[in-house]
């Protein structure tokens, strides 16, 4: 599956069968389960002895089968989401290529807002939430970062003139001196 998910801690057949599911299973393998747990050919006593048969895998209830399931269909779901997302971008792109990514992040995120909203998808609304709630995190981390570089360079400038000026220092080491005179002898080299 595309989707990142995390496994979540279970009975050790219920997390055995995901893991499985989520790296060996070929989609063929895949389908013919996920046919098998809407049939109304088989109930879920025999689904489950079907799955100790061919899989070795012990679900002992009913709900083990459901949860699995439930997970199996939300891994699907942020598995569309993904690809919406990735096909949106690229259909973004072409439309407005003068934009930046930042435009296209912005759109992105609109456009998710909506589908949520208009969806009653409360989950699709908290993760859109908690990506842009990081996003403009790292946006005001930037321009605080930014700030606060632009008034030490300030309060430095007489310092970096005299770096700048010195022609026995290369570009690359009159760089280093002007990071170590900005942000301390600590300052990463390039």
């Amino acid at each position: 599956m595309k989707a990142n998910e995390k496994l979540r801690a279970g009975p050790e057949d219920i997390t055995k069968f995901k893991l499985m599911w989520r790296d060996t299973m070929s989609e063929r393998e895949k389908d013919y389960w996920r046919e098998l747990f809407v049939s109304p050919r088989m109930s879920q006593p025999q689904i489950r002895r079907h799955l100790w048969d061919k899989l070795k895998i012990n679900l002992r209830y009913n709900r083990q089968l459901n949860r699995f399931r439930d997970w199996e269909a939300e891994q699907r779901e942020m598995d569309w989401i993904q690809e919406k997302a990735e096909e949106d971008e690229e259909r973004v792109l072409k439309e407005h290529p003068e934009w930046t990514k930042d435009d296209v992040r912005a759109d992105l995120l609109k456009r998710f807002y909506y589908r949520a909203r208009t969806r009653g998808d409360a989950k699709l609304g908290l993760r859109t939430v908690a990506a842009d709630v990081r996003v403009g995190s790292l946006e005001l981390d930037w321009a605080k970062f930014e700030f606060d570089a632009t008034k030490a360079a300030m309060g430095k400038l007489e310092s970096l003139k005299r770096i700048k000026a010195n022609s026995r220092l290369s570009e690359d080491e009159k760089i280093q001196r002007a990071r170590e005179e900005l942000f301390g002898e600590g300052a990463a080299a390039q």
